[in-house]
């Protein structure tokens, strides 16, 4: 016999999957800024992206943000992700325009 305790891997894999599933409440507030800001930057023409490609967008964005190594590369990653998006039409601003659109919005954050 041995003296480690034994698990139960289905439950423990049950309690990893629950918490890839809910997000966090700092994802949830990036989540949100991010929404408004591409929202912002649709209606000010920085950006064209279709009505049925917005929510998936924002969710692109928002996993790309997540994965930043720092606060610092979090908006290069985010505006890179904007300028090489499948699910952006056009893009009409410059990297430093859509730096400036997206900056009041995750200085929230």
């Amino acid at each position: 016999m041995s003296d480690e305790p034994e698990f139960d891997l289905k439950a423990l894999l049950g309690i990893v999957e629950k918490e890839k599933s809910e997000p966090t409440p700092f994802a949830k507030t990036v989540a949100g800024a991010l929404e408004k800001a591409i929202t912002s930057m649709r209606a000010e023409g920085v950006i064209e992206v279709e009505d049925a490609n917005f929510e998936a967008l924002v969710a692109e964005v928002t996993n790309a943000a997540l994965d930043s190594s720092s606060l610092k590369r979090l908006l290069l990653r985010v505006v890179k992700t904007l300028i090489h998006s499948d699910l952006v039409e056009e893009v009409y601003g410059t990297d430093e325009e859509i730096s400036a659109s997206l900056r009041p919005f995750l200085d929230a954050v």
